[in-house]
């Protein structure tokens, strides 16, 4: 009930579904079915929608105790909250793990005065927020909400173990998919179809492999890259979640060429002006940039017996 009045308060004080879902960080298409719930569980029209939005005699009225409403309890946390409310983040659980986590000390010690509550999390569907103050999301091109901020593009490459690579020797030379265990994250993207990463990949790279798409998918790429840990298969990786094996060997890029995907990471906050939400922002738009200039350098240099290259 209280998302739908924000969502109704929204587009009642700026009499725009459109710029209402910009400012709550949701889609259209979600505010207007917040507000048309809220219409059918009050039994009256709040808009009189037509040419151009308008608020209706009731929803006028309703406004103005909803306006009033909303901003005495943000008052009321806000100054309850001062001082002691950690920065909550809500990232992708693999990036989290793989990625973030390795990396969160650096932020811990450049902003000790920031605290922050990393919750590892699926992002819904609609791209939303799910109460955290900012959000790390991976997501196409065509779903990345326009106000959020790019923070790093990925590219697709198969791997498996050393060992694996020795049991199966005609795939590891790019001779033959006999007996391969291909490993997939069911979803890695909201609206990505099935086997979504390693069909970009092979329609790049090996398309006469096409037609032997299959294998074991999991909800988690962490999962996937799990089953390859363990000798079990060959999983479509991105380079931020592998980067660390790759570099210790525990996992090998097994053909050297990279797929541009056609998702990125992007970050999104709730109240960009917030002094903790701009110190994260910040460290992690560096530490992104960092990142990506290493793998840059290793894309275009190449490293071990096989040159990376991106397709």
């Amino acid at each position: 009930m209280l998302g739908a009045l924000r969502s109704f308060e929204a587009a009642g004080r700026l009499l725009s579904f459109t710029r209402a879902a910009q400012e709550l960080h949701l889609t259209q298409s979600a505010v207007s079915q917040q507000v048309r719930k809220l219409e059918e569980r009050l039994g009256y029209r709040l808009f009189a929608r037509g040419s151009a939005l308008g608020l209706t005699d009731k929803g006028g009225a309703l406004l103005r105790t909803v306006s009033a409403a909303l901003g005495e309890i943000e008052q009321t946390l806000a100054r309850l909250g001062a001082d002691a409310a950690p920065l909550q983040l809500s990232c992708v659980p693999s990036f989290a793990l793989r990625w973030l986590m390795p990396r969160l000390t650096e932020f811990q010690r450049l902003a000790p005065e920031v605290p922050l509550r990393l919750l590892a999390e699926f992002q819904p569907p609609d791209g939303g927020m799910a109460g955290a103050d900012i959000a790390i999301r991976y997501d196409a091109a065509s779903h990345v909400p326009p106000q959020a901020v790019p923070l790093l593009d990925e590219y697709l490459l198969p791997v498996a173990t050393p060992a694996y690579l020795a049991r199966h020797p005609a795939f590891a030379a790019g001779e033959s998919m006999d007996g391969i265990a291909m490993l997939h994250d069911a979803s890695p993207w909201d609206g990505a179809e099935a086997f979504a990463e390693w069909r970009l990949w092979l329609q790049a790279a090996r398309p006469d492999w096409l037609p032997l798409l299959g294998g074991a998918q999991f909800n988690l790429s962490s999962l996937a890259l799990g089953m390859a840990l363990n000798h079990e298969g060959v999983a479509m990786a991105r380079t931020a979640l592998v980067w660390d094996e790759l570099q210790s060997g525990r996992l090998v890029d097994v053909f050297g060429r990279w797929v541009a995907s056609p998702a990125r990471y992007a970050l999104l906050g709730r109240d960009p002006s917030r002094r903790e939400t701009q110190a994260f922002a910040g460290w992690i738009s560096s530490a992104c940039a960092r990142f990506d200039a290493e793998r840059e350098r290793v894309r275009v240099q190449g490293a071990g017996p096989r040159r990376r290259q991106a397709g």
